[in-house]
């Protein structure tokens, strides 16, 4: 859900983190974050920590975080040239297209040599860190007490303020004892602003507990018709986790939830919804793989009896550790300690409702794509507390209504989704990933990349695509202002070059599931969907990166010279939403209820896109001539949108249409409404972009037809 995360913490009173949990510490505040002088080798000091975040930020005073965990980024062999090995492997017109890579080749050609990961993982197994990594060798977890951190970066920790947002940061330049193979360390810097897309619109009275029906979608973006041959069979979807969905932990496949929003419908048909957690097992299996030591996974830490190196025992027979990572506990009902949109969940394990945003994104695919299977990455760190300050992570987490002093709190789900991506990259199991979270784009900056555009993640979305998985990514909720400020600002994944980025419309359809009326763009001017920033309304995102050049995809099928997004749209607007079912067997909230109840956001059109790329894949693996890919995974297309584009620039340029079909016959063209946003006054409004012929940057190329976009894909009819 786009919320705006000033406005949040000041109204709960909240502290939204990511490097750590529980902070304490405080007394009068500094007029100054003037980090601690560094004075020592410049070797020490070489890699990028988010030190531009703190740019604006308040020191409150010492912090006391009892657990942390950051990634370590250690220094990989060509980083740039994965990242255009990615766009080469998803352009129909590069000599490298569809020459796909898996984890190992990825981590051999790219990625850190295993010298340099096993050097990096033993310097920080030797400070009393524990470590995880997998076999792309892009980056390790890395986790461990407060002063073991301090001990490994050679600084210590305080507590600070920006934006109405608290967070743990170091007081002084990070550095090493020796030199360390290492790039960049991501969350050392707790400034996270990153969210959920979904929103909850407000109901009339009780009985408005129904948005469309999975039939209804179905029929109008004809799902229905390439059901006669197509229903995703043979194709995994992978979604990334930004909480749990309701499955015992005795069968990780029996999604309740999803069960229950079958019966309501009559018995719907759906995918299987399996959970796929990140956990020690899972950690040390993807390190086997690629050659490193291992020794067996070691318990999972308490957060304050993080092992050391035992005298004479060398760092490297103790890798790797957990990192943290658990077996996720059980979802309770909701109402319970934190409100459930909280940027973070506190709260567990006594207390872990369901997040809404899961329960939409495993249901709409499971309901578009029945015939696939649909893997829940999910990470459970037991250690990385989060509490409210002033209280300190330094007791046993437990789950009262109001957190008492010395209560922490794991960590789930979306501040844990690096690891999630890793897994999955190390999997590579998933051939269409769906993620319905982002931050702005300029927020990001000095933490998930540089001004240059080259960080940890967009080195993640690049092994994705470079191993053939499209990923599919909601565009933002809030029109051109997605920055945690009233700023023209575009939302982020969405506008890495190598994802595919997913916007929403307003969608009328009547009760048999056919399109009613214009399909128009998402915003707050358009048709009564009016309110502020806060009060749960939105527009698509969309807009001109400021960062990344455009992929050549882009270059020649609009003239862009940066990055646009989206790239593509379905629905959006709450008021034309779909249905969730959540807290089956349990007590609901008044955000998320127990039952159905009506949802709208990009993070419904990133899934629905997602299970209709399932269908695309599963006739491409139908199809000889195009089931040409490498042999493990010969259907695999790569990121999507070059062959979106494709389908566009031969309408725009009057060149051959794929397939003898037009595009209009493959996209719906929105040519009305805009995603204006309402500014910081009542009834003002920051203008956004406006839907038109053609390309726009409120949806894309338009609104895909399941069934054509299969034929022009793979030259198959589909009735």
């Amino acid at each position: 859900m786009k919320q705006r995360l000033t406005a949040l913490a000041a109204a709960l009173g909240i502290v939204a983190t990511a490097a750590c949990g529980g902070h304490g510490g405080g007394g009068a505040t500094p007029p100054t974050n003037t980090l601690t002088p560094y004075t020592g080798s410049a070797a020490l000091a070489n890699f990028d920590w988010g030190k531009d975040q703190l740019q604006g930020a308040i020191l409150l005073g010492p912090a006391n975080a009892g657990h942390m965990r950051v990634s370590a980024i250690v220094k990989q062999q060509n980083a740039l040239g994965l990242i255009d090995y990615a766009k080469q492997v998803s352009d129909p017109g590069s000599a490298l297209y569809r020459h796909f890579l898996t984890p190992q080749q990825i981590g051999a050609q790219f990625g850190a040599t295993q010298q340099d990961y096993q050097k990096a993982a033993d310097y920080f197994v030797s400070h009393g860190l524990t470590v995880a990594g997998w076999p792309q060798h892009l980056s390790l977890s890395v986790a461990g007490p407060q002063a073991a951190m301090e001990r490994a970066f050679g600084t210590k920790f305080g507590l600070y303020e920006k934006n109405g947002l608290q967070f743990v940061a170091p007081t002084g330049t990070p550095h090493f004892a020796s030199v360390v193979p290492v790039e960049a360390v991501s969350n050392l810097v707790g400034y996270n602003t990153m969210h959920r897309h979904i929103i909850v619109p407000p109901r009339a009275n009780v009985n408005d507990s129904v948005g469309y029906s999975p039939q209804q979608v179905r029929n109008a973006f004809d799902y229905t018709g390439a059901y006669s041959k197509y229903n995703g069979s043979g194709i995994t979807v992978g979604i990334i986790a930004t909480g749990p969905i309701n499955v015992a932990r005795t069968n990780l496949c029996a999604d309740k939830d999803l069960a229950a929003l079958r019966a309501f419908y009559n018995g719907v048909t759906a995918a299987t919804v399996c959970e796929k957690d990140v956990t020690p097992t899972a950690v040390s299996a993807g390190l086997v793989i690629s050659a490193i030591p291992t020794a067996p996974p070691a318990p999972t830490p308490s957060p304050n009896s993080t092992p050391s190196p035992n005298p004479g025992q060398s760092p490297t027979s103790m890798f790797p550790f957990s990192g943290s990572f658990a077996t996720p506990p059980p979802v309770t009902s909701g109402g319970c300690g934190t409100p459930i949109w909280s940027f973070t969940r506190p709260d567990t394990p006594g207390c872990n409702p369901e997040d809404g945003e899961s329960q939409l994104d495993t249901q709409e695919i499971a309901v578009l794509a029945p015939g696939a299977s649909v893997n829940f990455y999910l990470a459970y760190n037991s250690s990385d507390c989060f509490v409210f300050y002033p209280n300190s992570c330094a007791g046993p987490a437990t789950a009262p209504a109001s957190p008492g002093p010395g209560n922490g709190y794991p960590s789930l789900g979306l501040v844990e989704a690096d690891p999630e991506i890793q897994q999955a990259i190390a999997d590579n199991q998933a051939d269409v990933i769906s993620i319905s979270y982002g931050g702005g784009e300029t927020d990001n900056v000095g933490a998930a990349f540089n001004q240059n555009g080259i960080g940890y993640q967009p080195e993640e979305y690049a092994a994705l695509a470079a191993e053939g998985i499209a990923v599919f990514v909601s565009a933002g909720d809030a029109g051109v202002t997605e920055c945690s400020t009233l700023i023209p600002c575009v939302s982020y994944p969405s506008g890495d070059v190598n994802v595919t980025s997913v916007g929403g419309v307003n969608a009328p359809i009547n009760e048999f599931g056919q399109i009613s009326a214009n399909i128009t763009a998402w915003g707050n001017t358009n048709g009564g969907n009016g309110g502020s920033v806060a009060s749960n309304w939105g527009g698509s995102g969309g807009g001109t990166s400021t960062i990344f050049a455009a992929p050549s995809w882009q270059q020649t099928a609009i003239g862009a010279s940066k990055r646009e997004q989206p790239d593509v749209s379905l629905i959006g607007d709450p008021l034309t939403g779909v249905t969730v079912y959540a807290n089956s067997g349990l007590t609901g909230s008044a955000t998320v209820p127990s039952g159905t109840f009506p949802v709208g956001g990009t993070s419904v059109a990133s899934p629905e896109m997602a299970a209709m790329w399932a269908l695309v894949l599963q006739a491409c693996n139908a199809t000889p001539a195009c089931k040409t890919g490498p042999s493990a995974h010969p259907y695999r297309l790569g990121n999507a949108a070059p062959l979106l584009y494709k389908i566009y620039s031969q309408h725009a340029t009057g060149g051959a249409i794929p397939a003898a079909l037009p595009y209009a016959s493959v996209f719906y063209d929105v040519v009305y409404g805009e995603n204006a946003m309402p500014g910081a006054t009542t009834g003002t409004f920051i203008g956004g972009a406006k839907a038109g012929p053609g390309y726009d940057l409120v949806t894309g190329v338009g609104v895909p037809f399941a069934g054509h976009l299969i034929q022009a894909i793979t030259g198959v009819a589909v009735p």
